[in-house]
Parts: C-alpha cells; sequence; structure tokens
C-alpha cells in the first residue's frame, strides 16, 4: 500500500515545481512587456496542493489514521510543508509587487524561519535542558531552559534584524532569494543533525 506520506512528499514536489514556474511564467511576461492572470492561477495550483499536502501531514503526524508512519518519513515530510510554506508567501509577493503587502509577506515568511531556528536549537538542548525534568527536577531544568532562552532571543532577534536589513538593501526579490536559501540551510542542517539520532519505532 503506498502511504499517505509518500503521496504528500510528491504532492509537496510537484507544488514546489509549480510555485516555481510561476516565477518563470512572470518573469516570461515581465520581459514581453505583457500583464496575464496565468502566473498567479498557477501559484493558486500550488497553494491548493499545499493545502492538501498540509492536511495529510497533520494526519501523518498527530495520529495514526493511515497506520504507522516512520518518524523519518514523518520528518521529512514535514520539511516538504515547511520549504514549501515558505516557497508560497514568497512567490505570492514576488506576483503580486505591492511593496507594503510584500514587506508584509517577507516578514510573514522570516517569522516561520525564525520559529524554525528555535527548533533547530531546542532540540539541539534539549537533552540539556529537559535532565532530570522526569525525575521531578523542575526548578534545575526552568533554569536552564530560561538560560537557553536567553541565549534563543538573542540570536532570533539578530537574524530577524539581519533578514531586515538584508530586504532594505536588497528589496523583495533579493531578500526574498536570500531567505529562501536560509530555509533550505536550517532544513538540511536539522536533518543533518537527526539523521543519525537512534529512535526507538513502534511496530
Amino acid at each position: 500500500m503506498v502511504r499517505l506520506t509518500t503521496i504528500s512528499n510528491i504532492l509537496a514536489g510537484i507544488g514546489i515545481a509549480i510555485l516555481g514556474f510561476s516565477i518563470v511564467l512572470k518573469y516570461i511576461y515581465q520581459s514581453i512587456s505583457t500583464t496575464s492572470s496565468i502566473p498567479f492561477y498557477s501559484w493558486l495550483i500550488g497553494v491548493l496542493l499545499l493545502g492538501v499536502v498540509i492536511i495529510s501531514t497533520v494526519i501523518n503526524t498527530f495520529t495514526e489514521m493511515t497506520g504507522f508512519v516512520h518518524p523519518e518519513d514523518k520528518l521529512v515530510s514535514n520539511m516538504f510543508v515547511f520549504l514549501m510554506t515558505i516557497a508560497a508567501i514568497l512567490v505570492f509577493g514576488y506576483l503580486d509587487e505591492g511593496e507594503p503587502l510584500q514587506e508584509q509577506l517577507f516578514n510573514m515568511s522570516t517569522m516561520i524561519v525564525v520559529a524554525f531556528v528555535f527548533l533547530f536549537i531546542f532540540v539541539y538542548f534539549s537533552k540539556t535542558i529537559l535532565e532530570g525534568g522526569e525525575s521531578g527536577k523542575l526548578k534545575e531544568m526552568t533554569a536552564r531552559f530560561m538560560m537557553v532562552s536567553l541565549v534563543l532571543g538573542a540570536i532570533m532577534a539578530g537574524l530577524q534584524y539581519a533578514l531586515g536589513v538584508i530586504y532594505g538593501a536588497l528589496l523583495y526579490t533579493g531578500g526574498s532569494i536570500v531567505l529562501g536559501i536560509i530555509a533550505i540551510i536550517l532544513v538540511v542542517s536539522i536533518a543533518f543533525f537527526l539523521i543519525h539520532q537512534y529512535e526507538p519505532v513502534g511496530e
């Protein structure tokens, strides 16, 4: 039986390709000084696929309605969702070309990336932070979490500021490219970090 995760990953790949094709279409119409709604409709198809992918990944991540799904499959599938969501937001800003909306969309994407940075660092320090929590050492665990939160806050604030500077210098298109590269690097980094982590699985 084909797993829902496999279908989801295929749809995510197709969706990302369609979103990228929307940019190509927009560029082609700009080069011939013509406007068209076709790039927007292409983007809309990608967003509809994103909706399907999100629903399927939520089912696989939080339930076992489709049977057991290996943790690595869940991780890969959700990484596709992360990248596809960032792509959908940034591509829409490129198609719209309205500066106020573009800035809002860029900030929205920035917050998603910053939240992913939080996830990555928290996963990296999770064993240290949670040590002793199961034995009732809540005060020690909370103290460690406070210090890690301080570091996290500084890193995330610095990243958000840096991305704001990049947006101001490179405008939307250049800033979106940099943000997309950062998102890919984060996904690859967390995958590389977790690839050798042993995790017991069920049947």
